[in-house]
């Protein structure tokens, strides 16, 4: 049975689609093709459950594409999980005998946000799961819910190049930026929770893309002594790899933090206007730290401005909080440290929610109540 499945784009959802492959591929009784952008494409080369990896074209070429992939015959099967004006294209150009697609939102409203970006606020179930949805009508359920990606062997190489100077410490990756600035947790947090470690002995490395410097800038300047390294300069194999080698990564609703979940690395997020049942680790992975405020979530993707105006969601949030989940993480080791971390973020919410109870937020600005 020959199925392909479309994910163009971006880092987290390219890497939450992979659970759905995953049992896509265990009902087909074989491995599934994929058609993704260029910068992805070697996160699905040599998993088990993927055959063969198709790169989109960055411009043009479509035809072509096409052409080569109709070498191998009539697809059995496709599913588009990106649903967006490029891929539907493709999906109906395609020689395929039956077609899917992910249909996130209903109605015309919905339908328009699905293609466009916007649209209601979906937070009923993991990012994860809701892929699952185009799987329904093969009668597939969201199962388990891990993501997976591939680890290159040269990109192993380079991260050991990187992290090897640790020399055993406990290496904690810290990651400030986000597509969406609405997301950032102030890099002077991140600082915070960063010297506090290494003054307990642990390592630290600074996780972001070439777009995030002014965020990893300032976060460098407000450690206790130089991180390790940095992931800045690295393409996205070489990123998987560096993640694989933490102990601990803490970082905001990112791709980076999806990423680690999939190399088998505890997650910490910090979460503000965007649904932490939708983007937070699954179970056992990682834990959330959110200030449990009844205006969030408010976006889906941290597109916009707050509304309130002050972003109280993530400018009064603490570091220490962030911090005793960490070090609850670092305790419980790699292999432990998802479901230590997930514990301590719970146990933080109760705290948490005193300190919501103490904030007057008049006229727009968030101050504490009397």
């Amino acid at each position: 049975m020959r199925v392909l499945a479309l994910r163009t784009s971006a880092l987290g959802d390219v890497v939450l689609v992979t659970p759905a492959l995953r049992a896509l591929a265990a009902q087909a009784g074989a491995p599934v093709e994929i058609l993704t952008s260029p910068a992805y494409a070697p996160l699905f080369r040599g998993l088990p459950f993927v055959s063969r990896v198709w790169v989109l074209p960055r411009e043009g070429g479509v035809q072509e594409l096409l052409r080569a992939m109709d070498e191998g015959g009539p697809f059995d099967l496709a599913v588009d999980f990106q649903n967006k004006a490029r891929t539907l294209a493709i999906l109906l150009r395609l020689r395929a005998r039956r077609r899917l697609r992910l249909v996130k939102r209903k109605g015309i409203r919905g339908a328009l946000g699905s293609l466009f970006g916007g649209g209601p606020i979906l937070d009923e179930k993991p990012a994860a799961a809701l892929y699952f949805d185009a799987l329904e009508p093969l009668g597939l359920r969201p199962g388990d819910l891990r993501p997976q990606v591939a680890l290159l062997p040269e990109a192993l190489e380079l991260a050991a190049r990187l992290v090897d100077p640790a020399g055993g410490a406990p290496l904690v990756g810290l990651a400030p930026g986000a597509r969406w600035s609405l997301k950032r947790w102030p890099p002077e947090r991140f600082a915070e929770v960063g010297a506090a470690l290494q003054r307990e002995g642990v390592e630290v490395v600074l996780v972001g893309g070439p777009e995030d410097r002014a965020e990893l800038d300032r976060l460098r300047s407000g450690l206790a002594r130089p991180p390790l390294g940095e992931t800045a300069s690295l393409d996205v194999a070489g990123l998987a790899a560096v993640l694989s080698r933490l102990s601990l990564l803490v970082t905001v609703d990112s791709g980076p933090a999806h990423l680690a979940q999939a190399v088998g690395t505890p997650v910490i997020a910090v979460f503000g206007p965007t649904s932490q049942r939708r983007w937070g680790p699954a179970p056992g992975l990682g834990g959330v730290v959110a200030l449990p405020l009844s205006c969030s979530p408010c976006t889906n993707y941290g597109k916009g401005g707050c509304a309130q105006g002050d972003r109280a969601c993530l400018e009064a949030l603490p570091a220490e909080v962030v911090l005793e989940a960490a070090r609850a993480a670092l305790r419980a080791g790699r292999e432990g440290g998802g479901v230590a971390a997930e514990r301590a973020c719970r146990e933080a919410l109760l705290g948490l929610a005193q300190r919501v109870a103490t904030m007057r937020r008049p006229y727009g600005r968030m101050e504490p109540g009397a």
